[in-house]
């Protein structure tokens, strides 16, 4: 039996999961604004971000711009395609599976994926960047970080792409078929 033979849980399932983005945006948000206030947490995101080579760096008020300013990109973009996958959610609720309109909005979660997959290992490089670039020559440091996260969010984004581009096709198709009764 198919998600679709039985409507009502795709409903349920989407509208929870609409739910579940909309407090995962929120969550989101505020840890980014917070972790720019408490110098612990910015602590643990560069080491998160840049391994042991964060641990010494200086939290000075121009480093913590500079690093919210980064930060910002890859989160804005995240924040972006989780706003997109609500809306496709809210439309699945609302019985909108095979439209155009659901097509494009998974399409554009696809596009913030493989964003993110790009973004990591640059917005990691150009965090170290911005702590060491006042260094004296010999103790600046470049540092490029790539993971298995990375690689998985460009893979899956590839296959959302690929099957958003399927439902543009066949709304066409179906749109198409259509007009000819």
């Amino acid at each position: 039996m198919t998600a679709f033979e039985r409507p009502d849980r795709l409903r349920r399932f989407s509208k929870a999961m609409a739910m579940l983005t909309t407090l995962g945006m929120l969550l989101i948000a505020a840890a980014m604004i917070a972790v720019f206030f408490i110098p612990d947490w910015t602590r643990n995101l560069l080491l998160a971000r840049l391994g042991q080579a964060g641990q010494g760096l200086s939290l000075s008020t121009g480093h913590l711009t500079a690093a919210a300013a980064i930060t910002a990109v890859p989160v804005g973009v995240l924040l972006f395609g989780l706003w997109q996958v609500r809306a496709l959610f809210l439309k699945f609720a609302d019985g909108q599976v095979f439209t155009l309109a659901s097509a494009r909005l998974l399409r554009h979660f696809a596009g913030s994926v493989l964003a993110q997959a790009i973004l990591g290992p640059v917005s990691s490089t150009a965090l170290m960047l911005a702590f060491t670039l006042n260094n004296p020559s010999g103790t600046r440091q470049l540092v490029i970080t790539l993971s298995s996260h990375d690689y998985l969010a460009l893979i899956v984004g590839g296959v959302l792409l690929a099957v958003s581009s399927v439902m543009v096709e066949a709304t066409r198709i179906a749109d198409e078929n259509a007009s000819f009764v």
